[in-house]
């Protein structure tokens, strides 16, 4: 054997060049056999020298240096080298190629590595911009599958200026890259330890979208198009960010949230467009915080714009849904001089209406004790708009305005009206109060505290008009005024300066045969005091057609154009007496006492000269020479001229109208006078009446003593 070896050896360097096929076939089955072996054996051996070499001088496509080929499912060609290259490829040409895998039906290239690298391709010259790998396919498959079995990462792609991994597709429905994750886990992750750059960027140079996330297949409710996440592993950062840096892009919303969805009444958290929720009892952050930085008050240059562009919803909802919370549903600061609010309703609607469920004020506005605004403001500039500026109404029992100036030593009012306008129409007022039920008043004013010396309602005018005028269209009076402690029910005056009027009463109606002023007292004081404390004038004067018939000096003394008629028949003069006022009645005779000055007491002998007048029972005109405050309860009013009823008797005979009468011996009562013993002075005057009565009795006698 050894020696067809070396025949062959021999055969094989002497004739080579001479050559055109050479076959060999080795029948055997022993493992690592071969049929042709070529062998360098110096360890030293030349550069690119080889154990065998294929040469091809043909120039066609097609020809081949070294073909390999297996039968079954060995290895066409099978390069080992400990740490050089197994198998070697190189094509010098630009059009070559270094090592081509092909397959018909099974694996073009493959390449397995126990404990290093499987494959390694690389460009080592830094002007060749072409790709380390081109991989294509015509078929459906993948371009690349990569398999991590292990715990290792399917793909690692490291670049230092460039894209590490760069998908491309011209079809709309396809994906430049598509990460799928058939487990829990995720199916794309970016990340990056830079401070400026993102871990996933999405770009987008036409007109759709740099990032899409979209539930494709879950109705469970669960699924989520895009989340962004911040905290993990006690981060800190922005869960998401959305940002527009070209000033001119007024085309687009930086941030938009859309759905088409029901909603859910049930759960007011699920359905919506959007939900934010910062889920800590203890935290002070903002669910949402919305800023706009522009010197512009434009529409829509909002920290946050809501929009109800439908027939019904709200463009905003704030619910503080807690029942045991204390927090606000909504509070609007402002630090500048803009509005905490504005609220405009373009049609019929309100600007703003506000409910309570509970106990609290469906509207509270309030100035804190630093500023010096006003709690609330309401105006109407429009013209033509008659409607009210406020509007209050209540359905209870509680006040429908409470207005309080809470400052002991305030000035303020606690409500002011004011309307500025030339005419004095009904109700263009400064303050209109209607009274529309049965009952009730259409203005109350209540100085309430007992101590107080305010008045409770004071009305002044500057101008031409009245201060207060009263009018009661019915049966009722135009002013009611009472006192319940010791003050006046009316005060009208003047003061020092003025020309005026303290009090005036009138009456334009010619078929009105009322009284002007009616006064009436059922007490025991005086019905009317007039006091004058001027240097001159009247203490009354009375007219008929602007004429004076009666007046009333300073002094007391009055004058009658026409006349005076009194009530009482009589003309009296209080005189004293001489024993006690209760020992006399009206009736008696009286005769001037002898023993005192100015005294008189009842008659006792008959055709006395000394008979004076009668105790007048309802004298017209009481003369006394005391003042007209003097107490004269120990005086008797002695009738002197005018119709007296005076006490008779039948002592001088009954009595005829016209009989003259004189004093009897009974004390006080008069009697028929006897003409033939009647001297001057004794006669009391004359009888107007009848009288045949055993009984002492009163009749009227025409006093006139003579």
């Amino acid at each position: 054997m050894k020696k067809i070896k070396l025949l062959l050896i021999y055969a094989i360097s002497t004739y080579a060049v001479y050559a055109q096929r050479i076959e060999a076939t080795n029948p055997s089955t022993t493992a690592s056999d071969f049929t042709i072996r070529g062998i360098m054996s110096s360890s030293s051996a030349g550069g690119f020298s080889a154990g065998i070499r294929g040469i091809n001088n043909s120039t066609n496509s097609t020809g081949i240096g070294v073909y390999g080929s297996h039968n079954s499912g060995g290895w066409g060609v099978y390069g080992i080298s400990p740490t050089g290259i197994g198998i070697f490829g190189n094509a010098t040409g630009a059009g070559g190629v270094g090592v081509y895998a092909q397959s018909t039906s099974g694996i073009g290239l493959s390449a397995y590595s126990t404990n290093n690298i499987a494959g390694n391709f690389g460009i080592g010259v830094n002007t060749n911009n072409n790709p380390v790998i081109n991989a294509s396919t015509v078929g459906n498959g993948p371009v690349a599958n990569l398999k991590a079995l292990g715990s290792g990462v399917g793909v690692i792609s490291n670049t230092g200026g460039g894209f590490s991994v760069h998908g491309i597709t011209t079809a709309q429905t396809s994906a430049g890259i598509v990460g799928d994750n058939n487990g829990a886990g995720e199916a794309v992750v970016g990340r990056t330890t830079s401070n400026i750059a993102g871990a996933v960027v999405g770009r987008n140079d036409g007109g759709g979208y740099g990032v899409r996330g979209f539930v494709a297949s879950s109705t469970s409710g669960t699924g989520i198009g895009v989340f962004g996440q911040v905290g993990i592993n006690n981060s800190t950062g922005r869960a998401g960010r959305f940002q527009n840096y070209n000033q001119d892009n007024t085309t687009g919303n930086t941030f938009e949230v859309e759905t088409n969805g029901n909603g859910n009444i049930p759960d007011n958290t699920q359905g919506n467009a959007a939900s934010f929720l910062v889920d800590n009892t203890y935290s002070v952050a903002a669910g949402v915080r919305s800023e706009v930085k522009t010197i512009f008050g434009n529409f829509g240059a909002a920290g946050l714009f809501g929009i109800s562009s439908g027939t019904g919803g709200f463009a905003g909802l704030f619910h503080a849904s807690n029942p045991q919370g204390n927090g606000r549903a909504l509070v609007a600061l402002t630090d500048g001089n803009g509005n905490a609010i504005t609220a405009n309703a373009g049609k019929d609607g309100n600007a703003v209406e506000a409910n309570i469920d509970g106990a609290g004020n469906a509207l509270y506005a309030w100035v804190p004790s630093f500023a010096t605004g006003r709690a609330g403001r309401f105006e109407i500039f429009n013209e033509d708009n008659e409607n009210d500026v406020v509007s209050v109404k209540t359905v209870g029992n509680g006040t429908a305005i409470n207005a309080k100036v809470d400052r002991t030593t305030g000035t303020s009012p606690a409500l002011k009206g004011e309307v500025n306008s030339i005419f004095a129409n009904f109700g263009t007022a400064g303050v209109y109060g209607i009274s529309s039920g049965t009952g009730g008043y259409a203005g109350l004013f209540h100085a309430s505290n007992p101590s107080g010396n305010g008045p409770a309602v004071l009305v002044i005018t500057e101008g031409n008009g009245n201060a207060v005028t009263a009018s009661a269209g019915g049966s009722g009076d135009g002013i009611e005024a009472t006192a319940d402690g010791n003050g006046n029910a009316i005060f009208g005056w003047t003061p020092n300066y003025a020309l005026s009027r303290a009090g005036r009463f009138s009456n334009f109606n010619t078929s009105n045969s009322r009284e002007t002023l009616l006064i009436s007292n059922a007490g025991t004081g005086t019905n009317l005091l007039v006091n004058h404390t001027g240097s001159s004038g009247n203490l009354a004067i009375f007219q008929s057609g602007g004429a004076n018939i009666v007046r009333i000096n300073k002094a007391g003394k009055g004058f009658f154009n026409g006349g005076t008629q009194n009530s009482g028949a009589d003309i009296a003069e209080a005189f004293d007496v001489s024993s006690s006022v209760d020992d006399f009645e009206p009736g008696d005779v009286l005769v001037i006492a002898v023993d005192k000055d100015r005294t008189v007491e009842k008659s006792t002998e008959p055709y006395s000269t000394l008979v004076a007048g009668v105790y007048a029972t309802k004298p017209g005109v009481l003369l006394t020479e005391e003042d007209i405050d003097s107490d004269l309860s120990g005086k008797v009013p002695m009738g002197v001229v005018g119709v007296i009823p005076t006490k008779v008797c039948l002592e001088g005979g009954p009595i005829k109208r016209g009989d003259l009468l004189v004093t009897s011996s009974k004390p006080g009562v008069a009697m028929k006078a006897d003409r033939s013993r009647v001297e001057v002075g004794q006669v009391l005057g004359k009888a107007l009446q009848e009288f045949n009565s055993e009984t002492i009795s009163k009749i009227n006698v025409l006093v006139n003593v003579k």
